[in-house]
């Protein structure tokens, strides 16, 4: 099973396993705008790999929550994921659609069929050919879903989206153009960008945990050099379990662009819980399938 890449799936848990802590994140959708309506973050032992640890977390983060939903949306790094963009006739019936990607899978695709989870998006008219639409088409292994599941169905919960992170992501910036984000965690940095185009740009690094901050904009100087697809410029946002006020504060002062936390677009800012930013991939998620 591999995510719906946003389409309405109905309320969902959001739910993010960190490397220190599972976070989960209910919304609903009342009067046109997103609110909150449950949130946990439950710390987990440290190099928390084991099954049974990280089931055990997310009971006690569910519980905790406060909700009645057992449905999960979970998201994968996108270095995970094989995405392509292909070509339907824009006539076909929504009902084909899948059974002519599966059957152009083998060609898009350089590994058995058979052990693939396969889904799609239809992006929207193609601009080389009219009658065409262009689709969107993920693709990862199963050998590697499937160890991401035991942890939840050990916790009897029900994962029914699974979808890339810088996908779920993008829906925090509700406007056309997306700053960069940086995702600050306790043991790794990501930067995710939305360059023209249908798809996500990714660059991700380790760090060592509790790293003072000098070693830590060095970390992050050397994660901003290179090649990228989009200019820093207007500013970076920036979120994750260690993006803490002090450390967007030595961004800016450091970069001399402006830094900022991330808050959603879309959700009522009143049932937001202090330091959101620590929350930003399970809003994310959740706001792809809140009703």
């Amino acid at each position: 099973m591999l995510g719906r890449f946003g389409r309405d799936a109905g309320s969902v848990l959001g739910v993010e396993i960190a490397s220190d802590s599972v976070r989960i994140v209910e919304l609903q959708r009342r009067r046109g705008r997103h609110e909150l309506t449950a949130w946990a973050v439950e710390p987990i032992q440290r190099g928390g790999v084991d099954t049974e640890v990280q089931a055990m977390a997310l009971r006690q983060a569910w519980h905790r929550c406060g909700s009645r939903s057992r449905r999960v949306a979970l998201a994968v790094p996108g270095s995970q994921v094989i995405c392509k963009v292909g070509q339907l006739p824009a006539a076909l019936a929504e009902s084909e659609r899948e059974a002519r990607l599966l059957a152009d899978a083998e060609r898009l695709f350089p590994f058995p069929i058979d052990d693939l989870a396969l889904d799609f998006q239809v992006l929207g008219t193609s601009q080389q050919a009219p009658d065409m639409l262009d689709v969107l088409v993920g693709a990862a292994r199963q050998s590697f879903l499937e160890p991401l599941l035991q942890p939840f169905e050990a916790a009897g919960l029900e994962v029914v989206v699974v979808e890339l992170d810088g996908l779920a992501l993008r829906r925090l910036q509700a406007v056309e153009y997306c700053r960069p984000l940086l995702q600050v965690e306790a043991d790794s940095l990501t930067l995710h960008g939305w360059p023209d185009g249908p798809m996500p740009w990714r660059k991700a690094q380790r760090i060592e945990p509790g790293v003072g901050t000098t070693e830590f904009l060095t970390r992050v100087e050397s994660l901003l050099e290179g090649d990228r697809p989009f200019e820093l410029t207007a500013g970076l946002m920036v979120g994750g379990g260690a993006a803490t006020e002090a450390c967007v504060r030595s961004l800016a002062r450091h970069f001399g662009f402006p830094c900022e936390q991330v808050c959603p677009q879309g959700v009522h800012a009143g049932s937001l819980p202090d330091r959101c930013s620590a929350l930003v991939l399970p809003l994310s998620l959740a706001l792809g399938g809140a009703q």
